[in-house]
């Protein structure tokens, strides 16, 4: 993640779980997308068979342990029970999952990324991360990213970890294999550097995220701070001192009696 002050400031407030590379055996072999079983592993995530994807089970399993905990006797999370396991953490404490893909026909860098309805503050949310990768570099193309569910993508990672774990910024990252073109349309070709301070933009963009989250906590507890004081303010004023009669009106009501 290297020196900079937003990578140690991320270090102090995240805990990153990192899965160098999940298709080891297709690529020694020469895959970049199957396995040496031949299966795309990206498609394998609903439903997957642990003799032939063992890898797409681990990081499974991985999420689950980290929701969940690593408690064997802990049921396995199944869409289809009634009543699922009780999570150990909430869903807003994870920021985010991230799949890091490379794509052989788009240029620059995208993502695919969740599906809310409109309504939802979730729709808004989920493009933020996105949003502010696309303002900290060009090389990130905004419009070039899709928020949608795809029936062919129902077993892919971002679609099934987000739904099964109700994970919100859960999103593929693509990188072009080809290049990138700038404002100006200049094109250009993607070296290991360029990849590499892609990385450091992602990083600077989450780090910009945390802090808007940070500020959004804030935020609500001044409202709530000062909710309470109306409250509290509002409770005086309906409480009023009992009028207790005073000694020359009663002497003057006496001697009205005695006339």
């Amino acid at each position: 993640m290297g020196s900079s002050l937003q990578a140690k400031q991320l270090r102090k407030r995240l805990i990153f779980l990192v899965v160098p590379m999940i298709n080891v055996d297709g690529v020694i072999i020469g895959n970049y997308r199957t396995s040496m079983a031949g299966n795309d592993l990206n498609r394998r995530y609903l439903e997957p068979e642990p003799r032939l994807h063992p890898e797409v089970c681990a990081v499974k399993e991985l999420v689950h342990e980290l929701i969940y905990g690593k408690d064997p006797a802990a049921p396995k999370q199944d869409p289809g029970k009634q009543q699922p396991p009780t999570p150990t953490i909430c869903d807003e404490d994870i920021m985010a999952f991230v799949d890091l893909h490379g794509h052989s026909r788009k240029k620059n860098v995208f993502v695919y990324g969740p599906q809310f309805p409109l309504s939802s503050d979730k729709y808004y949310r989920c493009r933020l991360i996105p949003k502010l990768l696309s303002e900290e570099t060009s090389k990130f193309r905004y419009h070039s990213s899709s928020f949608k569910y795809e029936y062919c993508k129902r077993k892919t990672a971002r679609v099934v970890l987000a739904r099964e774990y109700n994970i919100m910024n859960c999103y593929t990252l693509e990188a072009s294999f080809s290049g990138h073109f700038d404002e100006n349309r200049r094109n250009y070709e993607f070296n290991q550097q360029q990849y590499e301070e892609m990385g450091e933009h992602f990083l600077n963009s989450l780090y910009e995220y945390t802090l808007i989250l940070e500020e959004e906590q804030r935020l609500k507890q001044l409202r709530e701070m000062e909710k309470k004081k109306r409250k509290k303010a509002m409770e005086k004023s309906m409480i009023k001192p009992k009028e207790t009669p005073q000694a020359g009106s009663t002497n003057n009501e006496q001697s009205n009696k005695d006339a």
